[in-house]
């Protein structure tokens, strides 16, 4: 079977007219929640790790299981036609994938557990478990936000590992719910479902794990 041509990244850019849309797209292709997962895992991995090797030890594995392997696994479903694109705009798209991440996140929890990684770690891990399917749930009825769900829990993370000083950081999540509202990739009650969802999971959890 012959597949459709799906639009490549440069051609997408190039069909946003304004200089605002094309700014709204590359902050949206930045802060894909598989590209945020990384800097906030290498964060929270050597603040809380015995020492640096150690660290990078827990941060490797998490940056193959929760970003490397979803990404190679988006990639190749747009290079074969199954996605529209990397972001999977197209809600009935994300079931596969969202699961695949999820499966993914869950080995990685496994292997944190072996490694006797920190429970800042392992909770963010369990966050991001519990918050994704969550937002599979949500995404029968509506496409909910995935990158404000990535940035949202990743600001709330740190907040709560660093404290409210870190509320500086909250700028982040409307920069990023901008660019999806102007790309017309969601609705502001979309992005606000996503905002919501994954600041109180990571409240909950690191409660739950005794963190605060």
């Amino acid at each position: 079977m012959e597949r459709s041509a799906q639009p490549t990244g440069e051609e997408k850019f190039s069909s946003f007219k304004g200089p605002w849309e094309k700014l709204a797209y590359v902050v949206s292709t930045v802060t894909n929640p598989l590209f945020v997962a990384l800097p906030l895992c290498l964060l929270v991995a050597i603040a809380t790790a015995p020492n640096v090797w150690q660290g990078l030890l827990w941060w490797v594995v998490t940056a193959v299981g929760v970003s490397l392997a979803p990404l190679i696994f988006v990639w190749q479903g747009v290079r074969r036609g199954r996605y529209t694109d990397h972001h999977v705009s197209r809600r009935e798209q994300r079931l596969v994938p969202m699961l695949f991440a999820t499966g993914c996140v869950a080995l990685v929890f496994v292997g944190l557990l072996l490694l006797h990684a920190s429970s800042h770690l392992l909770a963010t891990m369990v966050a991001v478990i519990v918050a994704v399917l969550l937002a599979l749930i949500i995404t029968k009825f509506t496409k909910i936000s995935l990158h404000m769900v990535g940035m949202a829990g990743a600001v709330t993370v740190i907040i709560l590992m660093y404290g409210p000083i870190f509320l500086s950081l909250t700028p982040l999540v409307f920069v990023v719910g901008w660019a999806r509202w102007q790309v017309r990739a969601h609705t502001s009650f979309q992005a606000l479902i996503g905002t919501v969802l994954a600041a109180v999971v990571t409240v909950i959890t690191f409660r739950l794990f005794g963190l605060f």
